[in-house]
């Protein structure tokens, strides 16, 4: 069904922040905001963010074998499909509790700490909000930031993360304070960071617009991301273009169609990859190689 925004607008002020935070967040940040170019470089900027952390990004490059560089576009949209699933189906249901287990067994492969995943949680709760304030104007109404957080934070209880905390400033506060202690270049932060420029540039822009993806993506980055992964200093005619497009697009929300069954998981899983299982989605541990007793 479609219907205009401003019908789904209606419909999340009506809704009680704490008590349908499950719902608003999907009407949020799927249905009304879920423009795939717009999602696209929201996802690139947050998983900047985690290689700008040196060991972070030793974890995903693993000198150049990670999927991230061997098959960045399906490494990004498998990302948002693990959210994209907790978004159509709730962190506390049948399907969305499968899907954490799927996530926190690939997660038990690498030596994480919980500052790096409760890291994770301040870029899913709180980037979408900061970065497009930063280029002028935020789509985000007050009820949905306060839903966002708490859906947000309820994804990372059932992940068994610790010491969350008690809400969106002090989180903001936390973010702020791992970035100076934690942010340094490295040569996998920019390797990485290099493939999800030109991976962004495939998937999201038109031809004409791939040769600027780099100076979109330091446009919408906060400008400290910019100098640890080196990216070109946008020029002013790119920055004020992708503010006119944002402006644009937040001006448009009301009247927009939008379609109420809008999904992630078909829009960047399904249409892309085709149907896949659980254990299909996100990373493959290799398979170890076996040896005959005896043999040369």
């Amino acid at each position: 069904m479609v219907t205009p925004g401003i019908a789904v607008s209606r419909r999340i002020a009506r809704l009680d922040p704490a008590e349908d935070a499950d719902e608003i967040a999907r009407l949020s940040l799927v249905v009304l905001h879920g423009n795939a170019a717009l999602t696209s470089a929201l996802f690139t900027v947050a998983f900047m963010k985690q290689v700008a952390v040196p060991t972070m990004a030793r974890i995903l490059h693993r000198r150049g074998t990670g999927d991230i560089m061997r098959e960045t576009a399906l490494r990004n949209d498998d990302t948002i499909v693990f959210f994209g699933q907790l978004l159509d189906h709730g962190p506390d249901s049948a399907v969305g509790s499968a899907w954490i287990e799927r996530l926190n067994a690939i997660h038990a492969h690498f030596p994480l700490r919980n500052s790096d995943s409760l890291y994770t949680l301040a870029t899913l709760a709180l980037d979408p909000h900061a970065i497009t304030a930063s280029l002028g104007r935020s789509p985000f109404t007050p009820t949905e930031l306060e839903a966002q957080w708490l859906f947000w934070r309820r994804v990372a209880q059932r992940q068994q993360i610790t010491d969350i905390p008690a809400g969106r400033a002090e989180l903001a506060a936390w973010s702020a304070a791992y970035e100076r202690a934690e942010y340094a270049p490295s040569p996998e932060g920019r390797a990485v960071t290099g493939a999800l420029v030109d991976a962004f540039a495939v998937q999201a822009l038109p031809r004409v617009l791939r040769p600027l993806a780099g100076e979109i993506i330091a446009t919408v980055s906060p400008p400290v991301l910019r100098e640890v992964h080196g990216l070109p200093e946008p020029r002013r005619r790119v920055r004020l273009a992708v503010r006119a497009a944002v402006g644009a697009y937040v001006a448009a929300t009301p009247l927009r169609p939008v379609r109420l069954d809008r999904s992630f998981v078909e829009e960047f899983g399904v249409r892309r990859h085709g149907h896949r299982r659980i254990d299909e989605v996100g990373y493959q541990r290799p398979a170890r190689r076996h040896t005959d007793v005896g043999s040369s």
